[in-house]
């Protein structure tokens, strides 16, 4: 029983570990803190998809996104006039969001210090909080810590003979 117990606590803390990097930190958008918004418009959803933990998307440009989340490919329509498919990642829309007019903005993401800056289809009410996504990661990993301690610590005691130290 306690095996088990150990084993379990093993899982669920690396389990945690994975959930912190890959559905805790990009739910919280950080790489949109701080941009400018360079256009507004209203995207309709046309499908939609659920995938993760890495998935092949188009948006920004053709590329894996690291994350469980929707992407979906929209029409999106500029207050400029213009109108174009794109596809939108991040879960910013959802299935849920297909067929349904919802207001987005486009922000310029730099992915590498202003050598590299993409547009991204965002929320019109899509706020990113960096504090939050960091501090909702370190408690994520350090709670899968705490549970892979425990789980290695006794599966270590239970594999161990008594009065022998574990080296």
């Amino acid at each position: 029983m306690r095996l088990l117990r150990d084993l379990l606590f093993l899982l669920l803390g690396v389990s945690l570990f994975f959930a912190a990097i890959f559905v805790v930190f990009p739910y919280f958008g950080t790489g949109a803190a701080g941009t400018e918004v360079s256009a507004r418009g209203t995207a309709v959803a046309q499908q939609c998809r659920f995938a993760g933990p890495i998935a092949k998307s188009s948006a920004p440009k053709q590329e894996n996104v690291i994350g469980f989340g929707w992407i979906c490919r929209a029409r999106v329509h500029w207050n400029d006039g213009s109108v174009e498919t794109r596809e939108v990642s991040g879960s910013q829309l959802t299935g849920d969001d297909v067929g349904n007019r919802v207001d987005v903005v486009e922000r310029q993401i730099d992915y590498s210090k202003g050598s590299d800056t993409r547009p991204q289809i965002y929320r019109a009410d899509f706020e990113p909080h960096v504090l939050l996504a960091w501090s909702s990661v370190v408690a994520t990993c350090l709670l899968g810590f705490v549970f892979a301690a425990l789980g290695i610590s006794g599966l270590s005691r239970i594999f161990s003979r008594k009065g022998v130290p574990v080296e």
